[in-house]
This record gives C-alpha cells, structure tokens and sequence, in this order.
C-alpha cells in the first residue's frame, strides 16, 4: 500500500536490527512499485541496485559498508529524482544526508515470523496511507473488508463463491475483445 502512495522523488529510510527485515520490506515495496522482486537482495557489497519499475525505478541502497554520511552523495545517488524511489537500508549512517521529508520506516522483529513496522512521514503522507488501510466495501455484499482479509476483496469465501458462479454464469462480460498484447508479458 505505501508503494501506490508514491509518486517519484521520495526517500524511504529503513532501520531495524540484522534480520528485521530490511530487505524483505524492499522486496514488498519493488512489487507495489511493479519492479522485479525476484531480483532484489541486499546489496550491502555494491552499495546500491537499481531496479526498474513500470511507474517508477526503485534504488536500494545498503549504507552499512559506507564510512562516512558523504560516501552516499560520492556514490552517484540522486535522492529526491522524480524517476525513481530510493530505499536506504541503515539509514542512520547516512542521516545528515537524508532530505528533511524522508519517510522512516522501522522495523523490529517481534517473533520468529512477524515483525512490527513503524512509519513516520508527513502527517498528509500518513492520512494518505492511512485511507488506503481502511476497509474497503466487499465487491459483492458491501460488508467492510480488511485490509489484510484473506479473502479480499470479499468479506467472506461465500462472496467470493457467488462472484465465481457469476463468471461461471456468463453474467460478467470482458468488454471487447482480447487481443494478442493483451496476453504478452513485459
């Protein structure tokens, strides 16, 4: 969800332990920003990996190596470009190099498998986010639906079986014809 509130330009700094899940966290944000996910792992040994999106490129950036905060600017980094997003794993090296609008998103982990995230933005970025969190209407019966439901985006297996019998019932129509491109992969 934080990756659809993007548009370009904006720094995302990451902070967390060894293993709280950095780099796990850029993975999620390269999907949301339609990057190859597959292709993200934590670039501590080349300082930073660009990845190209089908909006805008996600930069990761591992600062942990770097020796002092003006390594980051020597490093040929734009941060704030409009092309691109930049994640900065160990952020705390480089803060003075940080702009002042920067999205801190820290991570601690809480057990083995789940961690606890916390994000501190601009209070319009944090409103933003948090509409897009909100319940949504299911797409059958308009009962609220969780953010994280797992049969979203119905409420519930019985709304998302009646919505397969429409498709299966022929009331649902793809508008025109399908097309070759619409079948090709990027």
């Amino acid at each position: 969800m934080l990756a659809k509130l993007l548009v370009g330009g904006e720094t995302i700094a990451l902070r967390g332990d060894l293993g709280a899940g950095k780099t796990c966290f850029v993975r999620g944000l390269a999907s949301g920003l339609s990057c190859d996910e597959r292709q993200v792992s934590s670039p501590t040994f080349i300082v930073l990996q660009r990845y190209r999106g089908a909006r805008i490129d996600l930069v990761h950036v591992d600062a942990y190596r770097l020796s002092n905060p003006e390594q980051l600017r020597d490093s040929g980094l734009e941060l704030g470009a409009h092309d691109s997003v930049a994640a900065i794993e160990w952020s705390e090296r480089v803060e003075s190099e940080l702009p002042a609008d920067t999205i801190t998103v820290s991570l601690a982990a809480t057990s083995p498998t789940e961690r606890a995230v916390t994000i501190h933005a601009s209070d319009n970025f944090i409103e933003r986010l948090g509409m897009s969190l909100r319940p949504r209407p299911c797409a059958i019966c308009k009962a609220p639906v969780e953010f994280l439901g797992q049969t979203k985006p119905f409420c519930s297996k019985r709304c998302r079986d009646v919505d397969l019998g429409r498709w299966i019932d022929g009331r649902y129509q793809i508008s025109r014809p399908i097309e070759q491109t619409d079948l090709d992969e990027d």
